[in-house]
Formats: C-alpha cells, sequence, structure tokens
C-alpha cells in the first residue's frame, strides 16, 4: 500500500508511519552472518518478499546457530513490517523475541505501533508498557499506553459524523488525496496508481506510478469514468497529493521523479488552466530537490500556501511548513515552518485549509489511533494556529487516514483511509454530519398563582444569531425548534398587564459533533402582574425626604426592573405613616417619591419613563404576606395599628406603611436611538 508518490517515497517516506521514525534508530538491516547472506542482500536492495523467501530457508540450516536463527527471524519480521503485512509481522517479532532477539531495544515499540494499526488496542498497550519498562527514559511508551485507551473510547463513541465508502470512485488500487475542481463541487481530481496511469510499474513492488485523474458527477448523482489528466500534468514520474485555488483556475500538485542512478525527492509544481485542459506545470522553488516538499494545501485568497517537507529546521520528519505569495516573483517563496503548535516530532503531512482558514492535516502521531490520523486546529490570527484536535472516530480509524476536504465551510467532503472493508489499498469516503435538532422548551408562569400563562410572548435572543419571538399555547409553552448549537439564549417573556420575566437557556457545551440525537432543554419563567403595584420596603430617616443608605440595594431592584422593561412606563409613588397632619405626611411623600425618580434616573433609566407620586397616610398598605405575627391579608389602618397590644408591634406597624410602590402605566415608550460616533 502507497500513500503517496511510490518510487522517490520508498526512500524519502513522505507518508512514513510512525514506526519508520522508530526503525531509523534500529541496527543496519542485515544480520550479517553466513546463513543470512542471502536475504541480507535482497534486504538491503529493498526487494522484501524475495529476502522473506530467502530468510525463510535459512532458517533451517541456522537451526543449531541460536544467536543467527533469532537475527534472522527478526529479519523476516522486517519483511513482512515493510511490505504492509502488519499481522504477519506482529507474529514473526513475537518469535525473535521469543528466540532471546535483543539487538533493537525498539523492537516492542515497533509492535505495539503494529498492533495499533490493526485496530488491536488492547494487545498494543501492554506492548507499549513493556517497551516503558525497558526504556523508562522514553516517554512515548506511556503515552502510547495511554493513546491505546483513548483510541478505543474513541472507536466506540464515534462523533456524528458518517462515513461512507465511495465505492463507485474507488478501484483495485490506491486511490487517495482528492480534491474538488469546480464550483458546484461536481467535478473531483484524485490521485491513483490504477490502469490507466503513465510511466513504468515499479521494479520493486511492480505497482504503476501515481497520477492525476478526474471525475464527475452528473445531476442524477452517477460519476463519470476517471479519466488521467493530460500529458502537460502527468508524466513518466509520479504526479499527485493535489490542490486546486478558489477560481479552480490554478492546479498545484506534488511530482516525485524516479531516477535510478541519484538521489531525487519530491517537488511542487504549478499549471493554469488553460481552456478545457492544464498549461504545462512549472515547478515552485521551495527547497533543494533532493528534498522532499508535497501535499500543497492553499488558503481561500490564494496568498498562503501550506505544504509537507523533510527540510531542515522542522520539528521531526515530515513538518508542515508555510510559503506566501511573492507578488513581484509571482511565486511562493521564504517558507517558515509552522512551528510545535502544529509539528511534533512525527510526520504532518496532507495540509488542508478550509474556507474559514481552519488548518486540517495528518500526522502519525503516538497519540492518534492507529496510523495517520486527521487532526484540525482553528486559525487564532493571520497565519497562526491554536491547539491540534483529533478528529477521532469514525474519521479517524486504527488505519491511515488523510487527505481531507470539505465542501466549503460545510461539515461534509471527502478523505482517504485504507481502513478494513475497502475495495483497494487506500480508498476515498464521503462524510457529512448526521442531522441532529436542539430544542429549547419554554413555560411561561404567574410567579403568584404559579399557573401557566397562555398568549404570552417569549423573545429569544441568541448570543450569535438573530431574535426569535413565540407566543405561548394554553398551556403556558413555546417550542424553539432547531436551537443553534453553543449559543447562550437570553429569554425575555412578556404579556400586557405583566411585568416582563426574564431568563436563561444554554446550549453551550453541546457539540453536534458529540450530539447525535435530538435534544430539548427546558426553562421556566416567570411573570408577576402589573394590576397589584409592585412593593419595595424602604426606610426614610424620620420626617425628612431621604432615604438611608443602605436601602439603595432595594432602589436597584427597581431599576433592574425598568431594565428588563425597557418599553414600560410606571409610577413611582411613596407611602407614610399615619401620624402627623394629612397635609405634612402629603407633602412628605411627595418629596419622597421624587427622591427615589432622581436615583433611578441616575442609573440610567430615561426620565420620561417616570412619575412620581405622593400618596401621603391615604392608602394603608394590606399585607399580602404574613409578617411579624400580622395575618396576610390585615389592612394597616390606623385604628388597627392602634389596637396592637405593645408599643414595639405599634411601631413595626407603623414602619410597613412607609414604603415605595411601582405600578405600571403603559408598554407604549419607544426608546430613543443612540446616535453613532462618527467616523475619525
Amino acid at each position: 500500500m502507497k500513500k503517496t508518490l511510490t518510487l522517490s517515497l520508498a526512500v524519502f517516506t513522505l507518508t512514513a508511519l510512525t514506526f519508520t521514525t522508530v526503525s531509523a534508530q534500529k541496527p543496519v538491516g542485515k544480520c550479517g552472518n553466513k546463513y543470512s547472506e542471502e536475504g541480507d542482500k535482497f534486504y538491503e536492495a529493498g526487494f522484501y518478499y524475495q529476502a522473506y523467501m530467502a530468510y525463510e530457508k535459512s532458517l533451517k540450516k541456522a537451526s543449531k546457530d541460536k544467536e543467527a536463527k533469532a537475527c534472522i527471524t527478526y529479519q523476516i519480521a522486517r519483511c513482512f513490517h515493510k511490505t504492509g503485512d502488519l499481522k504477519k509481522a506482529v507474529q514473526w517479532y513475537t518469535k525473535a523475541d521469543k528466540a532471546g532477539y535483543n539487538d533493537d531495544p525498539y523492537m516492542f515499540m515497533t509492535v505495539a505501533l503494529a498492533q495499533k494499526k490493526q485496530g488491536e488496542y488492547e494487545a498494543a498497550k501492554l506492548s507499549f508498557e513493556e517497551y516503558a519498562k525497558k526504556n523508562p527514559e522514553d516517554t512515548r511508551g506511556d503515552l502510547g499506553a495511554k493513546s491505546c485507551v483513548n483510541a478505543a473510547k474513541w472507536r466506540d463513541n464515534p462523533t456524528c459524523y458518517q462515513v461512507n465508502n465511495l465505492k463507485a470512485l474507488n478501484s483495485k488500487a490506491d486511490d487517495y488525496a482528492p480534491v474538488y475542481a469546480s464550483k458546484k463541487s461536481d467535478v473531483i481530481i484524485f490521485t491513483s496508481s490504477r490502469e490507466g496511469a503513465k510511466g513504468k510499474p515499479d521494479g520493486i513492488v511492480g505497482e504503476l506510478p501515481e497520477d492525476l485523474f478526474q471525475v464527475k458527477i452528473d445531476k442524477k448523482g452517477k460519476w463519470s469514468s476517471p479519466v488521467a489528466l493530460s500529458e502537460k500534468i502527468n508524466s513518466k514520474s509520479s504526479e499527485g497529493a493535489s490542490a486546486i485555488n478558489k477560481k479552480f483556475n490554478t492546479l498545484y500538485f506534488t511530482r516525485c521523479a524516479a531516477d535510478k542512478r541519484k538521489k531525487v525527492g519530491c517537488q511542487i509544481f504549478e499549471s493554469k488552466k488553460q481552456g478545457q485542459d492544464w498549461a504545462e506545470a512549472v515547478l515552485i522553488e521551495l527547497a533543494a530537490d533532493s528534498l522532499v516538499s508535497g501535499h500543497p494545501a492553499i488558503s481561500a485568497d490564494g496568498n498562503t500556501m501550506i505544504f509537507a517537507s523533510n527540510m531542515p529546521g522542522g520539528q521531526g520528519g515530515m513538518d508542515l511548513w508555510m510559503a506566501q505569495y511573492d507578488r513581484r516573483k509571482k511565486t511562493f517563496s521564504n517558507p517558515v515552518n509552522l512551528g510545535p503548535e502544529i509539528n511534533s516530532p512525527a510526520n504532518e503531512m496532507y495540509p488542508y485549509l478550509r474556507a474559514d482558514d481552519k488548518l486540517y492535516f495528518s500526522s502519525d502521531r503516538i497519540e492518534g489511533m492507529g496510523g495517520l490520523d486527521i487532526y484540525k486546529a482553528d486559525l487564532l490570527e493571520p497565519n497562526k494556529w491554536g491547539k491540534t484536535d483529533n478528529m477521532r472516530a469514525p474519521i479517524n480509524s486504527e488505519g491511515d487516514d488523510f487527505g481531507i476536504v470539505f465542501d466549503g465551510i460545510n461539515e461534509k467532503g471527502l478523505f482517504t483511509s485504507d481502513r478494513k472493508g475497502g475495495r483497494g489499498g487506500d480508498d476515498i469516503y464521503t462524510f457529512d454530519v448526521s442531522k441532529s435538532t436542539l430544542n429549547i422548551i419554554a413555560t411561561v408562569y404567574d410567579v403568584d398563582t404559579k399557573q401557566p400563562v397562555s398568549g404570552a410572548k417569549v423573545m429569544f435572543t441568541p448570543t450569535n444569531s438573530d431574535p426569535k419571538e413565540l407566543t405561548t399555547d394554553a398551556t403556558g409553552k413555546v417550542n424553539l425548534q432547531e436551537a443553534g448549537f453553543n449559543e447562550l439564549y437570553q429569554l425575555v417573556a412578556s404579556k400586557e398587564k405583566y411585568f416582563n420575566g426574564q431568563g436563561q437557556a444554554s446550549t453551550q457545551g453541546i457539540d453536534p459533533m458529540y450530539n447525535c440525537k435530538d435534544s430539548t432543554i427546558t426553562v421556566d419563567l416567570f411573570i408577576k402582574t402589573s394590576d397589584v403595584p409592585l412593593l419595595y420596603d424602604v426606610l426614610f430617616e424620620f420626617n425628612k425626604c431621604f432615604y438611608y443608605p443602605e436601602f439603595t440595594d432595594t432602589l436597584d431592584k427597581i431599576v433592574k426592573i425598568m431594565k428588563e422593561n425597557p418599553k414600560m412606563r410606571v409610577e413611582l409613588g411613596a407611602h407614610t405613616d399615619s401620624r402627623g397632619s394629612n397635609p405634612a405626611n402629603q407633602k412628605l411623600s411627595e418629596c419622597r417619591a421624587e427622591e427615589v425618580v432622581k436615583y433611578v434616573v441616575s442609573k440610567g433609566i430615561e426620565k420620561e419613563r417616570l412619575t412620581s407620586k405622593g400618596y401621603g397616610e391615604e392608602e394603608p398598605r394590606v399585607l399580602e404576606k404574613a409578617i411579624d405575627g400580622i395575618p396576610s391579608g390585615t389592612k394597616l389602618t390606623e385604628e388597627y395599628i392602634n389596637g396592637l397590644p405593645t408599643e414595639d408591634a405599634r411601631e413595626k406597624a407603623h414602619k410597613l406603611n412607609r414604603r415605595v410602590t411601582l405600578k405600571k402605566i403603559a408598554d407604549d415608550y419607544v426608546p430613543k436611538e443612540v446616535p453613532k460616533k462618527e467616523e475619525e
């Protein structure tokens, strides 16, 4: 199986798995004894199947040489590993361990990674733990063991993505790295090693080099037969892993040359649309031709290219680099490494910039689910991305998952995987998010009667979108269907002859990627009738207009009510007790009402909404609930108070009559528009 462009990448490991990085630290790939001579030659030449056949024959000859037998057993395991037969590789590594082979301190790491790539997470965890015991200074053992626990958890609790093999497009060969090549997303360019690819078969594994193919889907959803792009793009070398600009008139792709005489790498080429064909491809010189540069991704504005390369100055194997378009030179230049926030000691490849500049890429870092996993990162500021997140199952699997592209900013698109159940080696898959909805059911109650209120208006105002108003039914309920994910809704309930009631409903933390079923959030709202004035106990200085400072908190409740009811006009009234003359109490109450109005205005409430009125001693209070032993419903007349048994009881009753009331007049106030500041 190949992840990129065969011949050069057999040397340069553009899509090397994590175990390739580990293997680079192993002993030279041969045993060097008299029994292994033929197998060693084949192995060093890269003919792994022939090497395996030769090693297997030499095992019988070395049966009495314990050290030679152990090494040959280990080399057979490496042959299977190199050819991608991980199951047999693990079997032979296990045999090598039992045979006493101990020249490779990384063998258990290699075994663990191979087991993990087969989805054998429990076995892989044990192998990682065994490696950690033998190499306690290497943190990868513990990291690997933890990754197996996470991978099993992600597999068993997948996100809401639906993944399907695009069978109509895939062949028995490798088909991978698709890109949308039209505005309607009905044309796809992808990489394949199927019949029709140009060039001669690879002498080592007998497979054709990869080429770029194009396919189109009609209005009925039927795919055309894939057609190779012209010789201006495809050559005798391997081409693939492409990107296309927003106007769909410039194609960027990777080309890896095949040259047995010298060391050559992979480079990125550019081709402009020319009628129905593409113009002759032009090299973009980003690194030396002996290095690997490939897998281009282009930003929506066309000014930024992100690509994979093993050029010096990176964080590990293959890294992601960024180059800016130089308008003077008319090309991309001066690559900059994306740094440790994106890159790791492993390999980062197949970048993709979504239309909203979110960055997606694949990595074989040890924290993943198996081979290559797809990761994403949000843009924090221009050309700088934040923390990377694993996209988890079912986008990722125990196999290699890479080359993701999106249809605009919609949560649907294409990607590549070699997971079990495919048609060939690497297959192209579709993905989208299963539809799930959030509903918010609000019930409005009368705060005093506790009964539901029908005909009330409920305004839902979210943080990130437009408000919506609904009317309660006979049960006092409204249902906001298909509420937004990750929103905080402010709710306001209103009805004529009621004070408004407020509440909140939060969908924050509910992620459509993990909430695959319809969900309902319930919230209760309470409104109070305005037929009965709101009552506030405020203590004023004796025979003066001024309230005690500690009662500003009570007055702030009036301010809050006014802000919650922005269209409401009210009367603020003040009442005295019955002691003193009627004219004096009337004047005192008017003065006190005006002081309350002044305070409320000082807190930003429009004066036009407020009317002050003094009631003197003319309206004794009727207790809405029992207070200080006085029963609910009692009217605090002068006669009743004078009949109380003690001076203390009488004083408390007088105090209850000294109050401030808020009475709703109308809901017809039109808030003034705040004048916009002129731009400087």
